[in-house]
């Protein structure tokens, strides 16, 4: 798990991020929060809340 995704993730809280995961898929939305092991995010494709694993997490982008 990478302490730079982990940080990131936890100063981007309320911003628009896009996570990548290891297997392909990804995941455009809103954080809305996060700890040292999980990431929850709303989901604007599928209007929904997302958990997700950050050991899961292969790239990220974070926006305004």
């Amino acid at each position: 798990m990478s302490e730079i995704i982990t940080n990131r993730l936890k100063e981007s809280e309320g911003k628009e991020i896009k996570i990548f995961l290891y297997n392909g898929f990804h995941y455009t939305g809103k954080c809305l929060g996060s700890d040292d092991t999980y990431v929850e995010i709303l989901d604007f494709k599928l209007n929904a809340i997302k958990v997700l694993r950050i050991e899961d997490i292969k790239d990220m982008e974070v926006r305004g």
